[in-house]
């Protein structure tokens, strides 16, 4: 693993501890973040040939052991609860209920009359005027 001081240094001398060697393993051995080391294995187990429905339980949990069986059957069951999980009637209704009558009825805020007050339109002025100075003064 690599040690990252984010630019401080570490202050080896006053400690009195002598720094760490870092042993670098040759470029074919060196693990990457969040590599996980299959130690030869090509990957492929009995579990997985179990998950994919081509192997039976019991020579699955024979072969990988009867607590990752356990476990993925759990996880099996708990996914299948969850795929079968729908919203509750009254919540459904009340989202319903919130949906306008006919589509397009729903006015958008971009889509709405701009009305301009005398008051405003003399602020517009006065804030482009003082934007057109600092512009003037900037470029001189």
């Amino acid at each position: 693993m690599m040690l990252d001081d984010a630019g401080f240094d570490r202050n080896d001398k006053i400690s009195g501890r002598e720094p760490v060697k870092r042993q670098d393993k040759p470029s074919s051995e060196q693990l990457y973040d969040r590599e996980v080391p299959l130690n030869g294995n090509s990957g492929h187990t009995m579990l997985h040939d179990w998950l994919d429905g081509e192997v039976d339980v019991m020579r699955a949990s024979e072969a990988e052991g009867k607590s990752k069986v356990e476990l993925w059957t759990r996880i099996n069951a708990e996914s299948e609860m969850l795929r079968r999980r729908v919203t509750p009637v009254h919540v459904q209704q009340r989202i319903m209920a919130s949906l306008p009558d006919s589509p397009g009825t729903a006015s958008n805020w971009w889509k709405q009359t701009l009305t301009v007050t005398p008051v405003s339109a003399i602020a517009i002025g006065v804030a482009l005027l003082a934007v057109g100075a600092l512009i003037i003064q900037a470029l001189r």
